[in-house]
């Protein structure tokens, strides 16, 4: 499955692209993941989800495959296994960075991310339609702390669990008009 997300970055290009190759940066900065080792650019690291009443928890390695500083351009591959056997999952970003269009006093950057998701097994049968939709806000707070001024990045962490059903529960309320109160 593929998804896609665009956003401009509040952050200058050089800033976005020195947190996106410092890949314990990239654990922080993702909901449910923690990236616990780094040998140059391979890392080993951990993604937890929510998924109703059941935590799945996938461990995996991985390597930031391409990093073009001139081009700004990046790709990141990862392999999980989730820890009861109930599946697997292949990942792989791509990161495209260019400044944005603004006034010369404003530094922003627009990220293009394309992600494409492999799973194998029982936990993960979505659409690719619910997926992007889903993903849409995950991907978001993940950009948004990418911007995040270099003082205040390294403190920055989202241990919780990613939580797929209410991030899809939203989702779908925003849709459909439930959860909105009337008057």
């Amino acid at each position: 499955m593929k998804l896609t997300h665009s956003k401009v970055l509040d952050a200058p290009i050089e800033l976005v692209w020195a947190h996106f190759t410092d890949l314990l940066m990239v654990g922080r900065c993702f909901p449910g993941a923690a990236v616990t080792e780094v040998h140059g650019n391979d890392f080993v690291g951990r993604i937890r989800s929510r998924l109703g009443p059941f935590t799945l928890e996938f461990h995996g390695t991985g390597a930031l495959t391409v990093a073009d500083a001139d081009r700004h351009h990046a790709r990141l591959q990862a392999i999980g296994v989730e820890q009861r056997g109930l599946g697997k999952v292949d990942i792989d970003i791509t990161l495209d960075l260019a400044a944005a269009e603004t006034p010369a006093e404003v530094a922003r950057t627009r990220a293009d991310l394309t992600t494409v998701l492999v799973f194998r097994g029982a936990p993960m049968d979505f659409s690719a339609g619910l997926a992007q939709r889903a993903s849409d806000p995950l991907v978001s707070r993940f950009l948004a702390c990418m911007a995040i001024p270099d003082g205040q990045a390294h403190q920055h962490g989202d241990d919780a669990p990613l939580d797929l059903v209410s991030t899809v529960s939203e989702m779908l309320g925003a849709l459909t008009g439930f959860g909105r109160r009337r008057p």
